[in-house]
């Protein structure tokens, strides 16, 4: 009696970069040929297969043993060649890139009571008491959808009615910000006043009549009123203020880390910088003028014209994926 053949299988594993979708491998008979196509997303291009020589996206092959291919994506763009930075201020670009009909991850607000805080208030600049005071606020629990909680402090100045509705307000945009620009912030300080808003030490810093600006296509210089920005860059701006509060000290230099692949992404890309306020202020403003532009090019490229993709990825491309590498969580901007 003839024996059955021994059919012998082998598994095929394909994985993909980001930027792009690939052909499922699976479970062949041994000798089969098996076509895997690798085909990248909109503003991406296929540069090739990690551990196979081949530039074809498409390559046939004969399964004989347990195998595993990678196809591997990089942004596509075209290249401007910048003297100076091609922006002044990023959060002034355009006020598109995050915008209310988001999704945010707010639950619910409660109210815990009126306590002794050192909260900072741009309007005490220029008086003997300095930029902080030791102040009676009122102060809130923010409560997210992810499990994340963080304090708003409103200064008494607002009726406790008046600091309820701010304090929602805010909530709700820090609640569209991913958990990479939450994961270090406890606290958000709520003044009045028609000053900067600002970030870092754990904390976010908000003045309502500015905030006000940033929502009416205004922005007060100091001086005067600029009114040829895109409206309402309030979402943008919070980006930006959130990054200098949870990305400036792990990755600057001379902080949490010797900042070394910083460096030296700013040195790869020629030492062009973003905008007018990055170029300086290089080791302060940096990082936060840049990454919402990442977030526009990496999550919303449709958001954005092929024109302005264009300008950030040739000035700051080693940056984007430097920004790629860390492994960040931007969930709630992939999903």
């Amino acid at each position: 009696e003839t024996p059955e053949p021994v059919v012998v299988q082998y598994t095929l594993t394909v994985t993909t970069s980001d930027g792009g979708s690939v052909t499922e491998g699976g479970t062949f008979d041994e000798g089969t040929e098996v076509t895997v196509t690798a085909t990248p997303n909109e503003g991406y291009q296929f540069i090739g297969w990690q551990d196979f020589d081949s530039d074809e996206s498409s390559i046939t092959i004969t399964i004989n043993s347990n195998q595993e291919y990678k196809a591997l994506f990089d942004y596509e763009y075209n290249q401007f060649n910048f003297n100076e930075p091609p922006f002044g201020g990023t959060i002034f670009i355009t006020g598109d890139i995050i915008t209310s009909s988001d999704p945010s991850l707010f639950d619910k607000i409660e109210y815990d009571g009126v306590f002794l805080r050192n909260i900072y208030d741009r309007r005490l600049e220029e008086t003997s008491q300095g930029p902080a005071r030791d102040l009676e606020v009122y102060v809130y629990t923010n409560y997210y959808s992810d499990g994340t909680t963080i304090e708003t402090l409103v200064n008494p100045e607002f009726t406790l009615e008046e600091s309820r509705i701010e304090t929602e307000k805010m909530a709700f945009l820090i609640g569209q910000l991913p958990y990479a620009l939450r994961r270090d912030l406890r606290f958000v300080v709520v003044n009045k006043g028609l000053n900067p808003w600002g970030g870092g030490g754990g904390g976010i810093l908000i003045h309502t009549e500015q905030t006000a600006q940033y929502e009416i296509n205004e922005y007060w210089d100091g001086i005067v009123y600029n009114s040829n920005y895109v409206a309402d860059i309030s979402q943008e701006t919070l980006i930006h203020e959130a990054a200098h509060t949870s990305l400036d000290a792990r990755y600057y230099p001379d902080r949490l880390t010797d900042g070394e692949k910083w460096l030296e992404a700013v040195a790869l890309d020629g030492g062009c910088y973003i905008s007018n306020y990055a170029r300086d202020n290089p080791l302060r403003e940096d990082i936060a003028e840049l990454f919402l532009l990442y977030i526009a090019v990496r999550y919303f490229p449709e958001r954005i014209s092929d024109d302005l993709r264009d300008k950030i990825l040739s000035c700051a491309y080693n940056r984007i994926k430097y920004f790629d590498s860390l492994g960040l969580d931007m969930s709630l901007y992939e999903n």
